[in-house]
This record gives C-alpha cells, sequence and structure tokens, in this order.
C-alpha cells in the first residue's frame, strides 16, 4: 500500500508555538538546505510526496518551489503567512489564501487543490473555511488534526479521509493526519515532533497497523526544520526549544530508512486512485 507524504515547506521561525516574529533577516533562513536534501531522499528512494508550500517562502525562493514540481512532487497550499486560521476573520483567510493560490500557480503553471492550514489551525466547527476553500480552488484539505492538544487537534475528529459540508451545498474532502487508536486513547506518530519522539520500531508498527487493520493509508508530515541541526535555537525557554530540537540529529537518518521500507505518494495521487 502507498501511504501519503507530505512536507511543510516553511522555516523554522514560523512555528507558531514558538511566538516569534515572521518578520526576519534572510540570512537566518535555512529551508532551502534541509529541502535540498530531502528531495535528493525522495529521488533515491524513488517515492513523490505533497509539499504544502507558504507563499511567503515560495516568493523568497521560487527556484526552490520550481524545483520541487519539476522532479514531479505535488505543490498545495499553507497559506501566504503562517497565520492561525482560529485568529483570523473569514476576509482575512480568503485574502491570505488567494495570495499563497496565486503565487503557487504562477510559479507552477498548474492548478492548487490542496491546503494545510498553518499549524492544524483548523476545527470541525469553523464552517466557514471550507466554504472559502471551495471558492478558490481548494478539492481537499488536510488541517483536521484528530489529537487535541494546548494549540490545535479535535479529538472528536474522525481519524480517515471524510467529507466535510456546508449549508447542505457543497463539499471538501478532508484528508487529517494519521493518528492511531490505542486503547480509548488516540497516540499521534506520524509526523513532526512525534515522528522525532518515539523510537522508530513504534512508528513503523503503527503504520503497519494502519495499514492492515485499518486498511488505511497512513498521511505522514514533516518539516524541512525537523533535519536541520544547524538551525537556530530559540529564545522563549526550554519547552519551546524540546519541540523544534529533539531528536533532530537523527531524523534524517530516520527519514531515509523510513522512505526505503515503506512506498509513498502525494495526497493527490493517492486520493485520486481513493475517490
Amino acid at each position: 500500500m502507498h501511504n501519503m507524504l507530505t512536507f511543510d515547506l516553511e522555516d523554522w521561525y514560523h512555528g507558531n508555538f514558538l511566538d516569534q516574529d515572521e518578520e526576519v533577516s534572510p540570512e537566518r533562513d535555512r529551508v532551502v538546505e534541509p529541502t535540498s536534501r530531502i528531495l535528493q531522499l525522495l529521488e533515491k528512494t524513488g517515492n513523490k510526496a505533497t509539499f504544502f508550500v507558504l507563499g511567503c517562502v515560495a516568493e523568497r525562493y521560487p527556484d526552490l518551489v520550481k524545483k520541487i514540481h519539476q522532479q514531479g512532487h505535488e505543490i498545495a497550499s499553507h497559506g501566504y503567512k503562517h497565520r492561525l486560521v482560529y485568529k483570523l476573520t473569514p476576509e482575512e483567510f480568503a485574502d491570505d489564501l488567494k495570495k499563497s493560490v496565486k503565487i503557487l500557480k504562477q510559479l507552477t503553471n498548474d492548478n492548487v487543490v490542496g491546503y494545510r492550514a498553518p499549524y492544524w489551525s483548523i476545527c470541525l466547527k469553523m464552517e466557514w473555511v471550507w466554504k472559502i476553500l471551495a471558492q478558490h480552488g481548494i478539492e481537499y484539505d488536510s488541517s483536521v488534526y484528530p489529537f487535541k492538544t494546548y494549540l490545535y487537534g479535535d479529538n472528536q475528529a474522525p481519524r480517515f479521509k471524510y467529507e466535510l459540508s456546508w449549508n447542505n451545498t457543497g463539499n471538501i474532502t478532508e484528508i487529517p493526519p494519521t493518528v492511531l487508536n490505542f486503547g480509548n486513547k488516540r497516540l499521534p506518530f506520524a509526523g513532526g515532533f512525534y515522528f522525532r519522539l518515539l523510537p522508530y520500531r513504534i512508528i513503523k508498527w503503527a503504520i503497519n497497523r494502519t495499514n492492515k487493520i485499518d486498511g488505511s493509508p497512513v498521511v505522514f508530515y514533516l518539516h524541512p526544520y525537523e533535519i536541520d541541526p544547524k538551525k537556530e535555537k530559540n529564545s522563549k525557554g526550554f519547552k519551546n526549544n524540546f519541540i523544534l530540537h529533539v531528536n533532530v540529529k537523527k531524523a534524517e537518518k530516520k527519514l531515509a530508512k523510513l522512505l526505503t521500507e515503506f512506498q509513498f505518494n502525494s495526497i493527490k495521487d493517492i486520493q485520486g486512485k481513493l475517490s
């Protein structure tokens, strides 16, 4: 079974948990180098992915986005700025999305059909979001994290693909990041901080269980900065630095093993086959 591989193309300082001003100098950027290594890994292992690209990053590094697209990976929207959607008005959200989609279309000459909110900042009750996404050509969303944390998530959200609708007139497909049912609890494992923190054998077991027991592909995600030990440390204290840096030095080797032992494709390609 092919699983779904996704990368959120943003820089290390875009993490909302850092509570940091995004207007930083290009000298502090780290996104190009780790993304280039990810592309090499994907090419070497024959895997494809969806890259949810932040519009402001695409503006600064258009050649990087073009390279990702030319290598056969899907380009989807991560918004223009890394702003929490639940803190935006519908008008602000629409403007941010529209700007992002326009930039990505100009760079790739291709339609943008996927969206992921910065830091999973959409929940099921935000029906106004689905309507705006559909109005701008988005066919699927991958933003509703089915696990509750202090910053994002919804424990009541379905764990696998489902349809979202508004006013009984439209619908959009939700492709959530995968979490595991473990007793009466849910366990995140398929990306980001959780992928770096958990032992690889647990990750492998959880993917196999999801594929075989649940009969579903896993939606895996990662950020380029998560394989980059050279990025800056943050000044906001132990918790933030732990989230940002834990096991980063081991993450690239772990990712390479994952890409060797499992097969991955973009959301767009797998979604088309499942429809």
